[in-house]
């Protein structure tokens, strides 16, 4: 009896033991059934312990209601472990695209608005704000284009694709160094907007020396000892030399600029004089027969015709007097320009414009044709008949005062 007794005892201990595991087998699997969410919405984030086998019923368990057109991310949700479910609330946005402008009710992400959109984006195109930024109302998306940029330089041709940046960005993309003499084109500083095409040029200087000839200048004198119409070289010119320093400027290479930077006077020029005949062949028997040239530098006008000595052959009147002289003055009182053959006389007697022949009766000179121009100051004084315009200071002490033989030409 003893022994089926402790038997019994130690049955019943066996099936306590057993009622002990199988419980605590049962608490550790319901508390296994729990896992912890992250909820994050409406810019906030909430965590909650749940056995919830759905997004929709952990947002409910959390007491966040979602309404139509949310999108409810459940990419990071596994049921059974610690996760994270994302609330996008529908928001309306609008997209520019370049001219285009879209308004769209989405709910998500500004990448999720393009996808949804049908927009088409190269890697290099530009989205603000950033892709990963939550829709919310009034959100404006830009896209920014990207644009072929090709740069040329050393003989190579490079396209890239760019949405924004500056030349000096492309160049550096490029791989391409350049220098502050080297022509960047457009300007490195500037924005790049759209489609464009960069150079370098490497720029390099050469200078160089040359002898260049200088050619001599041409001086014209009036001469009284050539006719009208005749000339005659009196110094021949000489052409001199000039050593010249050039700085050439080459473009990759290609000459495309040249600054003189010296020169230096080696041979100076010989001025050629030429003269040219100012004695009217109308005075030719004169000085044949007397060997003396008028004073006067006027051409005489076809109204004088001169005898085989030197007398008018058609004049109106003659009379005699003195003469005296004058070389200062721009104008006479008539307009016409102080130069000898232009003389001053008493318009009373001889009017302005009056055509005259001049000689000295004394037959040692030949003043020539002569027009009166002037109003002489001997007028109040009477102490001569005309006033004759010289060339010179040192001819009008030659002449002194002389007497005169006045022919008035017709």
């Amino acid at each position: 009896m003893a022994n089926h007794s402790h038997r019994k005892r130690r049955f019943v201990a066996i099936l306590v033991v057993l009622a002990i595991l199988l419980s605590t087998t049962a608490v550790i699997a319901a508390a296994a059934d729990v896992f912890t969410v992250t909820i994050a919405a409406d810019g906030q984030t909430k965590t909650i312990e749940t056995r919830a086998k759905s997004t929709a019923d952990i947002l409910a368990e959390a007491g966040i209601e979602s309404r139509p057109g949310d999108l409810i991310d459940g990419s990071e949700f596994s049921r059974g472990s610690d996760s994270r479910v994302t609330l996008y609330r529908a928001a309306s946005v609008r997209i520019f695209d370049g001219k285009s402008e879209t308004l769209a009710v989405i709910a998500g992400t500004v990448g999720r608005a393009l996808e949804q959109g049908g927009y088409t984006l190269r890697v290099e195109d530009s989205v603000t704000p950033a892709a990963e930024t939550v829709l919310t109302d009034g959100l404006e998306i830009k896209i920014t284009r990207a644009f072929s940029v090709k740069v040329t330089a050393d003989g190579k041709t490079q396209e890239f694709w760019l949405s924004s940046g500056t030349v000096k960005d492309a160049l550096k993309l490029a791989g391409v160094a350049y220098k502050a003499t080297d022509e960047v084109a457009p300007n490195p500083e500037s924005a790049l907007t759209k489609t464009v095409e960069i150079t370098v040029g490497r720029v390099t200087y050469k200078t160089r020396t040359v002898n260049e000839e200088v050619a001599f200048t041409t001086s014209k004198r009036y001469s009284n000892d050539l006719y009208v119409g005749e000339t005659k070289i009196s110094t021949k010119g000489v052409a001199g030399v000039n050593k010249v320093t050039y700085k050439d400027k080459y473009v990759d290479g290609k000459k495309t600029g040249t600054v003189k930077e010296s020169t230096v006077e080696v041979k100076t020029p010989v001025e050629q004089v030429k003269l040219i005949g100012a004695v009217s062949a109308a005075y030719r028997p004169v000085i044949m027969k007397t060997g003396l040239k008028p004073i006067s530098v006027l051409q005489p006008s076809s109204k004088l015709r001169l005898d085989e000595n030197g007398i008018p052959k058609n004049y109106k009147s003659v009379v005699e007097g003195k003469a005296k002289s004058y070389s200062i003055g721009s104008y006479g009182a008539s307009g016409r320009a102080c130069v000898p053959g232009n003389i001053a006389v008493d318009p009373r007697q001889f009017p302005y414009g009056t055509e005259l022949y001049i000689v000295s009766t004394d037959g040692k000179y030949v003043y020539g044709y002569a027009v009166a121009s002037d109003t002489g100051l001997f007028v109040k004084q009477q102490s001569c008949m005309v006033d004759l315009f010289m060339p010179s200071m040192a001819a009008c002490i030659n002449w002194g005062a002389r007497n005169v033989r006045i022919y008035v030409l017709q």
